[in-house]
């Protein structure tokens, strides 16, 4: 049954691809899912720092 979650286009230059295939293959990840694993960490550590930006400004 395919996944009900939103999907998004995301484009790269063929360097890029390149690198996030020889990465996946070391983390034994299809590209895909290596993709989410990034995408997760940066919003993460994105509204972590938020968050610290607005605990200092208290």
């Amino acid at each position: 049954m395919p996944s009900q979650k939103p999907r998004i286009t995301l484009r790269l230059d063929q360097e890029d691809i390149d690198r996030l295939e020889k990465w996946a293959k070391k983390e034994f990840l299809t590209v895909p899912q290596l993709t989410r694993v990034i995408v997760k960490k940066a919003i993460a550590d994105y509204f972590k720092l938020k968050n610290e930006e607005e605990d200092s400004e208290v």
